[in-house]
């Protein structure tokens, strides 16, 4: 019918002023309640009283044309004339879309195609309709008010269920999202996906680290990816709690290396390889130059210095002193041929190992050094050992390379390739 229920117009309007869509499509206008409710607590509710000022777009589907009169065309921005089915794959995406008493009215097979078209069409599609259909015909003189299908929480798999008296909202959000712990921030707040804010989103879970993590993932009601970086693989191994949450709960695993691959695999989490390297590759072009006098790089962190070579590095400073060391992240006394840079801004650190030959990597378990990737990109040649002797001998063969790195980086992703995750 054109008006219907209003048990649940109080949830309705929190969600539109939680979400705060700039667009909404409402299908099944009817008498236009809803439109007139979604432009008070968005246009108005912001400030911008008169027409000419509202901001956000509300659109209409309406099957009935009769039902339409000027009281509605004031409020909505186009209404749109015609079966929902058809017209829907002629628009664009909308944030929301609401079909208020709209599935009983389609055959359960016509029910299902609209079910995927809302998906397709919006972030965050929520839907009311009966939880117990009664009969109705053409009413209003309009036979698409016969109803048609009976639908049930199990019809309506990876939406929010709430009830409000004989009213059933199913709400669906699919729009992608990244979770990281604050930990990850420096290389979560880099992905191009909105941080994590709704269970029900289809979610990447850039790392595993601790139980507030493996709350967070246990808890997620939509879909679920994993990218598996490294140490976090040898804290699951050690925790035999996070390994029953990470077997028992259904989602896609990726991981950076064959390492981590057979690791996960010990416990039955079967991943795809990989590599990825937070930043864009496009943004490191080949820069070396050959040098009589190599300069050298490895980043470490503070209290972690035996796992990053730290004092290797030290003792070949010693005995190479025609070669320049340069380590950053932690604060420890420079000498002739060994600098400490301490923590410094990330551009910053780009633009100096730019003019570098070398990167050093030496730590036993590593997903993707992130550095190691940049040196990479830049033809800067990576030496990734803890054998002080083959980290010599490869230095000492720096001052005859005169040409770049080469090697294969197609197979590296970045995190353009991050949101593409999830559709994999």
């Amino acid at each position: 019918m054109p008006t219907s229920r209003a048990n649940h117009i109080f949830y309705l309007i929190d969600q539109v002023m939680h979400l705060r869509p700039k667009s909404i499509l409402d299908i099944g206008v009817g008498f236009g309640t809803k439109g007139m409710l979604f432009r008070e607590y968005t246009d108005i509710w912001a400030g911008n009283y008169q027409p000419d000022s509202w901001k956000v777009q509300i659109d209409g589907i309406e099957v009935f044309a009769d039902y339409v009169t000027d009281l509605q065309r004031q409020i909505y921005d186009t209404i749109y004339i015609g079966d929902a089915l058809e017209v829907l794959d002629t628009l664009g995406e909308y944030d929301m879309i609401y079909a208020g008493d709209v599935l009983e009215h389609f055959s359960r097979e016509d029910g299902l195609k609209m079910l995927e078209l809302m998906k397709k069409h919006a972030k965050h599609v929520i839907i009311a309709t009966p939880a117990k259909v009664s009969q109705q015909g053409a009413v209003f003189n309009n036979e698409h008010e016969t109803h048609r299908s009976q639908w049930t929480p199990e019809d309506l798999a990876g939406a929010s269920i709430k009830y409000f008296g004989n009213t059933m909202v199913a709400r669906f959000c699919t729009e992608k999202q990244v979770y990281y712990c604050a930990a990850m921030s420096f290389y979560g707040d880099k992905v191009p996906m909105k941080g994590y804010n709704d269970s029900l989103a289809p979610t990447v879970f850039i790392g595993l680290y601790f139980d507030s993590d493996y709350a967070s993932f246990k808890r997620h009601l939509g879909s679920k990816t994993v990218f598996w970086n490294g140490s976090d693989v040898t804290r699951l191994l050690a925790n035999p709690n996070w390994v029953k949450v990470v077997q028992e709960e259904e989602a896609t695993h990726f991981c950076h290396n064959e390492q981590l691959r057979a690791e996960l695999a010990t416990i039955g989490v079967k991943a795809e390889v990989a590599p990825l390297f937070f930043g864009y590759k496009k943004n490191y072009q080949q820069s070396y130059k050959h040098s009589k006098r190599p300069q050298v790089f490895l980043c470490a962190h503070p209290g972690r210095e035996h796992e990053y070579g730290v004092y290797i590095v030290e003792e070949l400073a010693a005995e190479l002193p025609d070669i320049d060391f340069h380590v950053y992240g932690i604060e420890m006394q420079s000498r002739a041929n060994l600098i400490f840079h301490g923590l410094v801004p990330e551009a910053q650190m780009d633009e100096e190992i730019r003019g570098y030959q070398c990167c050093l990597r030496m730590n036993a378990h590593d997903g993707m050094s992130q550095i190691v990737c940049k040196s990479k990109l830049l033809g800067l040649y990576p030496i990734i050992s803890r054998d002080k002797e083959e980290i010599r001998r490869e230095l000492l063969e720096m001052k005859n390379r005169d040409k770049p790195w080469h090697g294969d980086v197609a197979q590296v992703k970045d995190l353009s390739w991050i949101p593409n995750m999830i559709a994999m």
